[in-house]
């Protein structure tokens, strides 16, 4: 489904799926050359709608730049096993202005 870089890891949507309430996304990190791990993020619709009020971007594309600035924001081995995207907010006080402007100059796959 396409990754994005950081300077430091890098990350993949394995696998997406859409649920009542939102999607949850299947997400493998590669810390380094020769360590990866795997996590779930969890993106409800609220959440979805707020950064993305037109509807009109990928929930993945919403996911990754999510992903990029937990990223950016946090060490990468301290993201939990099953992630929520509203956490963003706890680790990133502009994080409501910040993921809508990481949408729009993510390269769209």
């Amino acid at each position: 489904m396409g990754s994005m870089h950081d300077e430091a890891c890098s990350f993949r949507l394995q696998a997406e799926k859409e649920l009542e309430n939102g999607w949850r996304f299947e997400v493998v990190l590669d810390l380094d050359l020769d360590h990866s791990r795997g996590f779930t993020l969890r993106l409800n619709w609220a959440d979805y709608n707020l950064w993305s009020p037109s509807g009109s971007d990928r929930p993945s594309d919403v996911a990754r730049a999510v992903l990029a600035i937990f990223i950016e924001s946090m060490d990468p081995r301290e993201i939990p096993m099953n992630l929520d995207a509203a956490r963003i907010r706890r680790v990133v006080p502009d994080a409501d202005t910040r993921v809508p402007a990481m949408i729009r100059q993510s390269p769209q796959s």
